[in-house]
């Protein structure tokens, strides 16, 4: 056990330490606190838990919806944060539009005005640049440009700035004792609100549903159209968007492209009929 988790179990007067995840340079633990009962123990880079800790204490007030923040200790990079139980995935959740009316509770209780610090286009950005700068296919560059000029176009299309979860998935979205859920491990990065769509829709890809993928993905859009007030077309060219930027995030981490997704992804944009 390294110094920094010494310091969290001393401050935090933590037991029964089980690793849940863990690599070179980051480590989450699952706990026991004489304090707090059942918490989340997590060591990473200062910057990246501290925009997770910002999303997350200023949303303290929203009750279930949230996973409550406990204790920050910026000095040695360690958060901690409550314990969802039982912590069921939203991706076990069987029903379509069940997911999407627990989506949508979380989407309209989680976001604040912010205008300091990494926003959705630095990550469009990002991306891009390092298409430019290494050994990349040329389709892929070209999604990568189109993706980013997507993002920079409804940016400026939709002015408001909050604090986003950026990974707002069926993953992050949990089940708590009481039947409510609530979402977890927020990126803390800012944008307009409709950007925290896409990685739903996303991730509705490997979920349960009885229709072919891309009518499940339209209908989807339909119905979140219909409930937030976006455009159809907007969601459609921001799922573009968050899958070119989601492959090509793992292109960068050495894993291969889904080029599925991908032409998905083009069909919906464009709204090609024949989906088959």
């Amino acid at each position: 056990m390294n110094d920094f988790i010494l310091k969290a179990v001393h401050k935090w007067n933590l037991r029964n330490l089980d690793v849940i995840y863990q690599n070179s340079r980051k480590a989450i633990y699952s706990a026991v606190s004489d304090d707090y009962g059942d918490v989340i123990l997590k060591c990473d880079r200062i910057s990246q838990l501290f925009t997770e800790y910002r999303m997350l204490s200023r949303l303290s007030g929203k009750g279930s919806a949230v996973c409550q923040v406990l204790g920050f200790d910026a000095e040695n990079g360690l958060l901690l944060e409550e314990r969802i139980l039982p912590g069921t995935v939203l991706r076990r959740e069987p029903s379509p539009e069940k997911r999407i009316r627990i989506f949508l509770q979380i989407f309209r209780k989680i976001h604040t005005p912010e205008h300091d610090g990494e926003t959705y286009l630095d990550w469009l950005s990002e991306i891009r640049e390092f298409c430019k700068n290494n050994p990349v296919e040329p389709e892929l560059s070209e999604m990568a440009e189109e993706a980013y000029a997507i993002c920079a176009e409804m940016s400026e299309k939709y002015p408001e700035r909050v604090l986003l979860h950026g990974d707002l998935h069926h993953d992050n979205i949990l089940l708590r004792a009481d039947g409510t859920y609530a979402m977890i491990d927020p990126k803390g990065v800012i944008g307009p609100e409709i950007f925290d769509i896409p990685r739903f829709l996303l991730n509705e890809l490997n979920t349960m549903h009885s229709k072919p993928d891309a009518e499940h993905i339209e209908e989807t859009i339909v119905r979140l159209s219909e409930n937030l007030g976006y455009s159809q077309e907007d969601i459609r060219r921001l799922f573009y968007m968050e899958t070119v930027l989601a492959n090509l995030w793992s292109y960068e981490d050495g894993e291969p492209i889904n080029h599925e997704q991908l032409m998905l992804a083009e069909k919906i944009k464009t709204k090609q009929k024949n989906f088959h």
